[in-house]
């Protein structure tokens, strides 16, 4: 989905999200932007990932980078007919793996990126 802000585009993007305690701390993991910050219970390590990820977009993005970060974390980008990317995808056993541990959550994340024609 595409919605023009000031000449430029923004495109909504879900990516998977999960959520798991790691001795005394909770970790929201997303394997696909590489981003596992933490919390001391679920929600505040939920909130701590929406603050990374506002910082990842925003920083990225002002440095001319996000795309290629992008492209480098494995997701793929749609030119024609509109522009999209498409995210790595993951299987929750491929998640579990990665993490090693079970999640108490798992969730999905939209988040908008800047499309710059």
């Amino acid at each position: 989905m595409l919605i023009s802000k000031k000449g430029n585009q923004i495109m909504y993007v879900g990516i998977t999200v999960v959520v798991f305690k790691e001795e005394d701390i909770f970790v929201a993991y997303c394997p696909a932007l590489e981003l596992s910050p933490y919390g001391d219970n679920e929600m505040k390590a939920k909130e701590a990932f929406d603050e990374a990820l506002e910082i990842l977009i925003e920083e990225t993005s002002k440095k001319g980078t996000l795309e290629r970060e992008l492209l480098k974390l494995g997701w793929k980008l749609q030119q024609r007919p509109k522009p999209f990317y498409q995210p790595p995808m993951y299987s929750l056993q491929e998640v579990q793996k990665i993490s090693k541990r079970n999640p108490s959550e798992l969730y999905n994340q939209k988040f908008s990126i800047p499309v710059y024609n």
